[in-house]
């Protein structure tokens, strides 16, 4: 499973899976500070079940979300890849554009939820020449036309470039050379809702959702997804699934709350609203969230 060599190269991020060289000090894929292992099979079974966790890992695994969720809110963005493909090409680092924001969203009384989050999603760095990388890409699909990775790195360029319907060529034949790969899935549903294409963006992050369950970024745009399409009752178990994985990431409790209203449900409502300022007081639209919540209470008499 893991010869020597590779046991001294690489770990395995303890919060996505991904298999990352020894020496980074943040994951490629969802950049939390590597709490890896070396050997999955000599870990107790519990904890290859993904499931409770001693005091240490606990406070550890906390401590990487905390700051995920840091580097998400300040969109900060590292420079890091991993050059163990065969094929040359570009070494670069997905932008921290941290939101794509969607005009469409629905908004109450000035309240605005984070509309999507955006992630590393893949080792295209586009951060330069874009132009230039996905001539690049270009040159190395050619010569390699089976290789998903190359597809996928050509997909994020052209998207860049507000070049959509030929990123979703790209995103889609990265899909289908490796239809397990819960990064591809995530990205061709991210150009989808960008075309409008929202059940196939519902869709794909629900693929993405079910091959890679603990990555609440998935579980959000999913969740704001519905949103835009008007289905807030399938949001909201979303969302709710969302706070169960990431308990700290207060967005969820934003879009929770305007949910919950929208369907007349105001006291789930207010407590997610509340909950929402007791967590990030601070936040720029923390004052509409108080104003809109006293509002709310003063209405129902609370």
């Amino acid at each position: 499973m893991f010869d020597d060599e590779e046991d001294i190269g690489f770990v395995i991020c303890a919060s996505c899976g991904a298999r990352i060289k020894a020496n980074r000090e943040r994951c490629l894929r969802c950049e939390a500070p590597l709490v890896a292992w070396k050997k999955p099979e000599l870990l107790p079974s519990w904890l290859q079940r993904l499931g409770g966790g001693t005091l240490v890992f606990g406070i550890v695994a906390v401590a990487a979300l905390g700051v995920m969720v840091a580097l998400y809110l300040d969109s900060r963005s590292s420079t890091s890849d991993d050059a163990s493909r065969s094929v040359s090409r570009p070494r670069v680092t997905q932008p921290s554009d941290q939101n794509v924001a969607s005009q469409s969203a629905v908004r109450t009384s000035g309240i605005e939820p984070v509309d999507f989050m955006d992630i590393r999603r893949g080792t295209a760095d586009l951060s330069g020449d874009v132009a230039s990388a996905r001539v690049q890409y270009e040159d190395a699909a050619k010569k390699s036309p089976d290789d998903p990775e190359l597809q996928n790195n050509l997909g994020l360029a052209l998207e860049r470039l507000n070049q959509i319907d030929a990123a979703l060529v790209r995103f889609e034949r990265a899909t289908q050379l490796d239809p397990r790969n819960w990064e591809y899935h995530f990205n061709l549903a991210h150009s989808s809702s960008l075309r409008r294409g929202l059940d196939r963006a519902v869709s794909e992050y629900r693929i993405a959702a079910d091959l890679m369950p603990t990555n609440y970024a998935t579980h959000y745009n999913l969740g704001m997804t519905l949103r835009r399409k008007g289905d807030e009752l399938s949001a909201i178990p979303v969302f709710q699934k969302g706070i169960e994985i990431a308990p700290t990431v207060a967005p969820f409790r934003l879009a929770l709350g305007l949910s919950l209203e929208a369907l007349g449900r105001t006291a789930e409502a207010q407590q997610e609203f509340q909950a929402y300022i007791d967590m990030v007081p601070g936040a720029p639209n923390a004052d509409s969230v108080k104003s809109h919540l006293q509002s709310l209470s003063a209405r129902s008499g609370s």
